[in-house]
């Protein structure tokens, strides 16, 4: 059984190391497609492609528009054409994603009598206790939010009808199945800190507004977008800190009537060994 990861990465250069590394660790294979980055994402890959012990492609896509169905659905094709995959893990370059106690391919070749498999998408928050001097932000980030996210994230069996939806987080094929009755878990880094998020809402609303895809696909980047062009980087970081980073992750918060339980401290770290 061959399992190879497939992403798309733009500017992702303060932890696209990291989590290809861990990647390699979990898959048979990776294939990245490289989305115009100009940050350094470009030749930490072409580092990682000489120095990863599994194969690592890098292809390049010169393409604007945030077409992510279309595209990953093409890595899924390309990774069974390239490597046989039979089952396929699309993911992001700021997740880390593992199944307590082996590997995502050992987890996947328990799977029978399904194609799917859904992992829980647990987000890390910023806050006033990590340590800033740690450059990695999967060690540097260690506190989470104590529910997944609602939407859980999807690995899949390589099948010639599949077609990855937006966001990674379903996967349609001619005859569908239920999805596997247990679920792998994902440790997701998305707001890093300001810098970062001001360079991916950027990319984010750029990208979505070169794309004919209804208004409601990408709606938070087109909306912080506009905030951007209207009210410059200083807006951005204002809501940076108000949503996505906490002073003090132990207690409860209250934002704009929307209440907040307190934060786990849960280092990725721990499932991870490249920290």
């Amino acid at each position: 059984m061959t399992v190879v990861g497939v992403t798309m990465v733009r500017d992702e250069a303060d932890i696209i190391e990291h989590v290809i590394r861990h990647m390699a660790t979990q898959v048979d294979a990776i294939i990245v497609y490289d989305n115009l980055s100009i940050d350094g994402t470009d030749y930490i890959l072409s580092d990682l492609v000489r120095e990863l012990p599994v194969p690592l492609v890098v292809l390049p896509d010169d393409e604007v528009g945030y077409e992510q169905s279309r595209k990953m659905t093409a890595l899924a094709h390309l990774a069974h054409a390239e490597f046989d995959a039979d089952w396929v893990v699309p993911f992001d370059a700021d997740e880390i994603w593992y199944a307590p106690g082996q590997t995502v391919k050992e987890f996947l070749g328990r799977v029978t009598n399904a194609s799917i498999v859904e992992c829980n998408l647990y987000d890390h928050v910023a806050s006033a206790f990590d340590d800033d001097l740690q450059a990695n932000p999967v060690a540097r980030i260690q506190w989470r939010r104590e529910y997944a996210a609602a939407l859980p994230k999807v690995a899949c069996r390589w099948h010639p009808s599949m077609k990855i939806g937006m966001g990674n987080h379903d996967v349609a094929y001619k005859n569908q199945q239920a999805p596997w009755r247990e679920r792998m878990a994902i440790r997701h880094f998305p707001y890093r800190s300001p810098e970062q998020v001001i360079r991916k809402i950027r990319n984010g609303a750029q990208a979505y507004a070169a794309t004919d895809l209804p208004e409601h696909f990408g709606a938070h980047w087109r909306g912080w977008g506009q905030i951007l062009d209207l009210h410059g980087p200083g807006a951005i970081e204002e809501l940076f800190r108000k949503w996505h980073w906490r002073e003090n992750p132990t207690v409860r918060i209250n934002i704009d009537g929307e209440t907040s339980g307190p934060l786990r401290f849960d280092p990725a770290c721990d499932v991870t060994s490249i920290c």
